[in-house]
Protein backbone atom coordinates (compact mmCIF):
# COMPACT_ATOMS: atom_id res chain seq x y z
CA UNK A 1 0.00 0.00 0.00
CA UNK A 2 1.72 3.08 -0.78
CA UNK A 3 2.27 5.77 1.50
CA UNK A 4 0.43 9.20 1.44
CA UNK A 5 2.54 12.29 1.00
CA UNK A 6 3.66 14.45 4.37
CA UNK A 7 0.94 17.06 4.88
CA UNK A 8 2.19 20.52 5.92
CA UNK A 9 1.21 21.77 9.24
CA UNK A 10 -0.58 24.84 7.50
CA UNK A 11 -2.44 22.34 5.48
CA UNK A 12 -3.60 20.67 8.62
CA UNK A 13 -4.43 23.49 9.71
CA UNK A 14 -6.39 25.26 7.32
CA UNK A 15 -8.83 21.97 7.26
CA UNK A 16 -9.28 21.87 11.29
CA UNK A 17 -9.30 25.71 12.00
CA UNK A 18 -11.65 26.09 8.78
CA UNK A 19 -10.50 28.50 5.83
CA UNK A 20 -13.52 30.54 7.28
CA UNK A 21 -11.84 30.97 10.51
CA UNK A 22 -8.44 32.03 9.01
CA UNK A 23 -9.82 34.26 6.44
CA UNK A 24 -8.83 37.16 8.35
CA UNK A 25 -5.61 36.16 8.89
CA UNK A 26 -4.99 35.54 5.07
CA UNK A 27 -5.63 38.38 3.78
CA UNK A 28 -4.49 40.86 6.19
CA UNK A 29 -0.35 37.87 6.20
CA UNK A 30 -0.70 37.18 2.16
CA UNK A 31 0.50 33.85 2.18
CA UNK A 32 -0.87 30.52 4.32
CA UNK A 33 2.53 30.29 6.37
CA UNK A 34 2.42 33.80 7.94
CA UNK A 35 -1.22 33.93 8.44
CA UNK A 36 0.03 31.06 10.70
CA UNK A 37 2.05 33.04 12.44
CA UNK A 38 -0.38 35.99 12.91
CA UNK A 39 -3.22 33.81 13.67
CA UNK A 40 -0.38 32.44 16.79
CA UNK A 41 0.61 35.84 17.71
CA UNK A 42 -3.47 36.66 17.79
CA UNK A 43 -3.52 33.70 20.63
CA UNK A 44 -1.34 35.53 22.85
CA UNK A 45 -2.40 39.05 22.16
CA UNK A 46 -6.48 37.45 23.67
CA UNK A 47 -4.74 36.05 26.38
CA UNK A 48 -2.81 39.27 27.68
CA UNK A 49 -5.84 40.97 27.09
CA UNK A 50 -7.91 38.38 28.75
CA UNK A 51 -5.18 38.87 31.81
CA UNK A 52 -5.87 42.66 31.48
CA UNK A 53 -9.53 42.08 31.54
CA UNK A 54 -9.29 40.22 34.38
CA UNK A 55 -7.66 43.28 36.43
CA UNK A 56 -10.16 45.57 34.90
CA UNK A 57 -13.19 44.38 35.83
CA UNK A 58 -12.66 43.69 39.66
CA UNK A 59 -11.01 46.59 40.43
CA UNK A 60 -13.85 48.45 38.45
CA UNK A 61 -16.45 46.27 40.37
CA UNK A 62 -14.78 46.40 43.73
CA UNK A 63 -14.55 49.87 43.25
CA UNK A 64 -18.33 50.60 42.50
CA UNK A 65 -19.54 47.96 45.05
CA UNK A 66 -18.07 49.91 47.97
CA UNK A 67 -19.86 52.93 47.26
CA UNK A 68 -23.03 51.24 45.95
CA UNK A 69 -22.99 49.44 49.83
CA UNK A 70 -22.79 52.88 51.29
CA UNK A 71 -25.24 54.41 49.12
CA UNK A 72 -28.00 51.65 49.88
CA UNK A 73 -27.82 51.69 53.46
CA UNK A 74 -28.71 55.97 53.36
CA UNK A 75 -32.10 54.73 51.16
CA UNK A 76 -35.34 54.14 52.74
CA UNK A 77 -37.30 50.41 51.99
CA UNK A 78 -40.86 51.51 51.26
CA UNK A 79 -42.81 48.41 52.30
CA UNK A 80 -41.20 49.26 55.30
CA UNK A 81 -40.37 52.43 56.15
CA UNK A 82 -36.75 51.23 57.67
CA UNK A 83 -33.68 52.12 56.16
CA UNK A 84 -32.15 49.11 53.75
CA UNK A 85 -29.44 47.40 54.82
CA UNK A 86 -25.64 48.04 53.41
CA UNK A 87 -26.74 44.40 50.75
CA UNK A 88 -27.64 46.49 48.03
CA UNK A 89 -27.46 42.98 46.17
CA UNK A 90 -29.69 41.06 48.99
CA UNK A 91 -31.88 43.62 49.44
CA UNK A 92 -31.61 46.83 46.64
CA UNK A 93 -33.05 49.71 47.05
CA UNK A 94 -35.89 50.76 44.59
CA UNK A 95 -33.54 53.33 42.28
CA UNK A 96 -31.01 50.25 41.83
CA UNK A 97 -33.38 47.78 41.34
CA UNK A 98 -35.09 49.54 38.89
CA UNK A 99 -31.42 50.63 36.51
CA UNK A 100 -30.03 46.41 37.08
CA UNK A 101 -33.48 44.87 36.70
CA UNK A 102 -33.10 41.36 35.78
CA UNK A 103 -29.15 41.43 36.62
CA UNK A 104 -29.43 40.63 40.35
CA UNK A 105 -31.60 37.35 39.76
CA UNK A 106 -29.42 35.97 36.94
CA UNK A 107 -26.52 36.33 39.52
CA UNK A 108 -28.31 34.91 42.30
CA UNK A 109 -28.74 31.85 40.01
CA UNK A 110 -25.33 31.69 38.79
CA UNK A 111 -23.87 31.86 42.23
CA UNK A 112 -26.87 29.25 43.42
CA UNK A 113 -24.63 27.33 40.74
CA UNK A 114 -21.41 27.85 41.73
CA UNK A 115 -22.33 27.15 45.80
CA UNK A 116 -24.12 24.06 45.78
CA UNK A 117 -20.92 21.80 46.65
CA UNK A 118 -20.32 23.84 49.35
CA UNK A 119 -21.56 22.11 52.64
CA UNK A 120 -25.52 22.79 53.24
CA UNK A 121 -25.41 25.38 55.89
CA UNK A 122 -22.82 27.20 52.86
CA UNK A 123 -25.06 27.12 49.57
CA UNK A 124 -26.75 29.89 49.77
CA UNK A 125 -25.34 32.73 48.28
CA UNK A 126 -23.72 35.85 50.03
CA UNK A 127 -22.99 39.23 49.08
CA UNK A 128 -19.26 38.51 47.42
CA UNK A 129 -20.94 35.18 45.73
CA UNK A 130 -23.02 37.68 43.69
CA UNK A 131 -20.71 39.71 43.10
CA UNK A 132 -18.43 37.83 41.63
CA UNK A 133 -21.35 36.28 39.59
CA UNK A 134 -22.12 40.16 37.79
CA UNK A 135 -21.04 40.42 34.63
CA UNK A 136 -19.07 43.59 33.00
CA UNK A 137 -21.79 44.81 30.96
CA UNK A 138 -23.76 45.17 34.42
CA UNK A 139 -20.91 48.07 35.52
CA UNK A 140 -21.00 49.64 32.02
CA UNK A 141 -24.90 49.80 31.92
CA UNK A 142 -25.33 51.08 35.83
CA UNK A 143 -22.88 54.50 34.57
CA UNK A 144 -24.93 57.00 33.31
CA UNK A 145 -25.17 57.94 30.05
CA UNK A 146 -26.57 61.47 28.80
CA UNK A 147 -30.77 60.86 29.41
CA UNK A 148 -31.22 58.68 32.54
CA UNK A 149 -32.02 61.01 35.34
CA UNK A 150 -32.21 58.15 37.62
CA UNK A 151 -28.73 57.19 36.76
CA UNK A 152 -27.54 60.23 36.77
CA UNK A 153 -29.00 60.38 40.51
CA UNK A 154 -27.20 57.13 41.36
CA UNK A 155 -23.77 58.86 40.32
CA UNK A 156 -24.16 62.14 41.68
CA UNK A 157 -24.96 60.73 45.25
CA UNK A 158 -22.85 57.47 45.12
CA UNK A 159 -21.23 56.25 42.02
CA UNK A 160 -19.16 59.41 41.03
CA UNK A 161 -17.21 58.52 44.69
CA UNK A 162 -15.41 55.54 43.15
CA UNK A 163 -13.86 57.91 40.36
CA UNK A 164 -11.89 60.46 42.87
CA UNK A 165 -9.25 60.78 40.02
CA UNK A 166 -11.89 61.26 37.30
CA UNK A 167 -10.71 64.27 35.19
CA UNK A 168 -13.15 63.75 31.99
CA UNK A 169 -16.80 63.95 32.01
CA UNK A 170 -18.63 61.19 32.84
CA UNK A 171 -19.91 60.12 29.56
CA UNK A 172 -15.90 59.84 28.46
CA UNK A 173 -15.92 57.51 31.53
CA UNK A 174 -19.14 55.28 30.22
CA UNK A 175 -17.72 54.75 26.53
CA UNK A 176 -14.51 53.90 28.18
CA UNK A 177 -15.72 51.07 30.02
CA UNK A 178 -18.04 50.60 26.50
CA UNK A 179 -15.07 49.75 24.49
CA UNK A 180 -13.89 47.58 26.90
CA UNK A 181 -16.64 45.44 27.49
CA UNK A 182 -16.39 45.24 23.86
CA UNK A 183 -13.42 43.88 23.45
CA UNK A 184 -13.89 41.68 26.57
CA UNK A 185 -16.68 39.91 24.28
CA UNK A 186 -14.56 39.80 21.40
CA UNK A 187 -11.81 37.60 23.63
CA UNK A 188 -14.56 35.27 25.09
CA UNK A 189 -15.98 34.71 21.85
CA UNK A 190 -12.07 34.20 20.15
CA UNK A 191 -12.50 36.60 17.62
CA UNK A 192 -9.46 37.67 15.58
CA UNK A 193 -8.23 41.05 17.40
CA UNK A 194 -5.65 42.15 14.36
CA UNK A 195 -8.06 44.91 13.32
CA UNK A 196 -9.63 45.36 16.62
CA UNK A 197 -7.87 48.84 17.59
CA UNK A 198 -6.87 46.88 20.97
CA UNK A 199 -4.19 49.86 21.42
CA UNK A 200 -7.37 52.38 22.48
CA UNK A 201 -9.78 49.96 24.57
CA UNK A 202 -5.91 49.35 26.94
CA UNK A 203 -5.93 53.05 26.81
CA UNK A 204 -9.52 52.95 27.86
CA UNK A 205 -8.95 50.68 31.18
CA UNK A 206 -5.96 53.01 32.00
CA UNK A 207 -8.23 55.73 31.95
CA UNK A 208 -10.97 54.18 34.25
CA UNK A 209 -8.33 52.19 36.57
CA UNK A 210 -6.70 55.42 37.21
CA UNK A 211 -9.97 57.31 37.47
CA UNK A 212 -10.08 54.46 40.64
CA UNK A 213 -6.77 54.77 42.04
CA UNK A 214 -2.95 55.62 40.41
CA UNK A 215 -1.62 53.60 42.78
CA UNK A 216 -3.34 50.73 41.10
CA UNK A 217 -2.71 51.87 37.67
CA UNK A 218 0.85 51.94 38.38
CA UNK A 219 0.70 48.20 38.97
CA UNK A 220 -1.31 47.36 36.15
CA UNK A 221 0.74 49.65 33.82
CA UNK A 222 3.76 46.95 35.12
CA UNK A 223 2.29 43.61 34.70
CA UNK A 224 -0.13 43.98 31.27
CA UNK A 225 1.45 42.26 28.82
CA UNK A 226 -0.74 44.09 25.58
CA UNK A 227 1.76 46.67 25.07
CA UNK A 228 4.79 44.17 24.74
CA UNK A 229 2.76 41.45 22.71
CA UNK A 230 1.65 44.25 20.30
CA UNK A 231 5.16 45.04 19.48
CA UNK A 232 5.58 41.56 18.53
CA UNK A 233 3.62 41.12 16.14
CA UNK A 234 4.89 39.11 13.15
CA UNK A 235 5.46 40.87 9.44
CA UNK A 236 5.18 39.23 6.23
CA UNK A 237 7.63 36.32 5.49
CA UNK A 238 8.42 36.18 9.24
CA UNK A 239 7.83 34.23 12.55
CA UNK A 240 6.79 35.05 15.43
Amino acid sequence: MAKSEPKSIESVLLRRLSKARLAPYLEAAGSLQDAVHLYRWNIRLSGAAYEALHIFEVVLRNALDERLCLWNATQTNPKTGQPHSADWLLEPSVLIERIVGRDIPDARSRAGRSTRLRPKHLREPIHEDLLAAMSLGTWRFMLPGRKDAGKRLLWDQALSSAFPNLKRPVHELERAVEGVYRLRNRVAHLEPLINSRIEAQLANMRTVIGAIDQDMLSWFASVEKIGQTLKERPTANHGP
